[in-house]
């Protein structure tokens, strides 16, 4: 048990001496070392190897029984295969695709492949109008916008912007809510109310009209879009964990933990969150399309990132040229709801398998 703490402390100053590290260079370095999003990527992956890999490794038997129940469920099946498709498409995808800011004009307004599109131009040399029919290609198979991008490049882009804020911004509000959660139930007493009731207070406040106060305050950059998501979309986690916890505080193996003299922390972190990671991972396939679309509603009203394309700078963009160019708005649209479809039945399905009183 000794080693194996051990093991656990290392694996958690390592990452954190390597940010602190990376963290100073940035300061008193001139040139930028790593992206704001990379220290984000380093303390949750860390987090996520500690709590959820580690565990699910070491409950190999348990993590097999709930993926046969799952695996009765087609329609979460379904969904884990299009968000494994997703993540290869994000990552695969630009090495394969054009630039997505690339504007091209003479190729503007072209169809998807198997549609044609007729439309009046205004020729300046003869000073008359002229009907131009644009068929689509396969050099273009989604289609261009009004500026000759490339419609299936700025999907794949838009992939991988709405994972990596959903992803991270989810991990970011599942830290911080179990965290609360747990702390909350453990002790009880004054640190419960405390905890709860600033919770509650946090409740009051309209999330997405605070996230945009939020960002248009702070700018619209995507490692401060997935802080600010994070730092505010915790509160419905810190509860539902409260819950579990305060079920298992009573437990015989926290009495026995307590009693052989384990510290109020070392039961929390070793004993309280790994007992609760199914819940968390029920909770997490559920809120990312939520954090998902939160995302694509800001670009979609021009709060978003600007050196990214996401899904709902393409909406965007679509909306004004319904009329002319429909498929602009109709990819993006779709993309959206089927990535949220697929998350949605991802954990429908895993809250049944967890469910003891589930048919399935």
């Amino acid at each position: 048990m000794t080693k194996r703490f051990g093991i656990r402390n290392l694996a958690l100053i390592l990452p954190a001496l390597l940010i602190g590290l990376t963290l100073l260079l940035d300061i008193f370095v001139i040139e930028t070392i790593v992206e704001p999003l990379v220290y984000l990527y380093i303390a949750l992956g860390g987090i996520f190897i500690i709590y959820v890999i580690s565990p699910l490794y070491a409950s190999r038997r348990l993590v097999n029984y709930y993926w046969q129940r799952v695996k009765r469920n087609r329609l979460a099946v379904a969904g884990l295969g299009f968000i494994l498709f997703l993540i290869l498409l994000a990552i695969i995808g630009p090495f394969l695709t054009a630039d997505p800011t690339a504007v091209s004009f003479e190729e503007k307004n072209i169809p998807p492949v198997g549609f044609t599109l007729k439309e009046s131009i205004y020729e300046l040399e003869t000073g008359q109008f002229i009907t131009r029919t644009a068929t689509g290609d396969w050099q273009h198979p989604l289609g261009t916008d009004n500026k000759g991008r490339d419609l299936l490049a700025m999907i794949i882009s838009g992939a991988g912007v709405s994972l990596q804020v959903g992803l991270l911004a989810t991990g970011i509000a599942l830290a911080l809510g179990t965290l609360i959660g747990v702390i909350s139930a453990y002790f009880g007493g004054k640190t419960d109310n405390i905890l709860m009731r600033f919770t509650d207070i946090m409740m009051t406040f309209p999330f997405f009209l605070l996230l945009v106060l939020i960002v248009f305050i702070f700018g619209a950059n995507l490692a401060i879009i997935v802080l600010v998501i994070g730092l505010t979309g915790w509160t419905g986690t810190a509860r539902l964990i409260r819950s579990e916890t305060l079920s298992l505080r009573t437990r015989e193996f926290i009495m026995a933990a307590k009693a052989l003299g384990a510290s109020d922390g070392r039961v929390v972190l070793t004993h309280l969150v790994p007992n609760v990671i199914s819940l968390i991972i029920v909770i997490a396939t559920l809120s990312i399309p939520g954090v998902i679309v939160a995302e694509a509603a800001l670009s979609f009203i021009g709060l978003g990132d600007p050196a990214v394309t996401s899904w709902g700078m393409v909406l965007r963009a679509g909306q004004q040229t319904l009329d002319t160019a429909w498929w602009v708005a109709v990819a993006p649209g779709v993309m959206l709801f089927l990535t949220v479809l697929a998350f949605n039945f991802v954990g429908d399905g895993l809250r049944d398998a967890f469910d003891p009183r589930s048919s399935l």
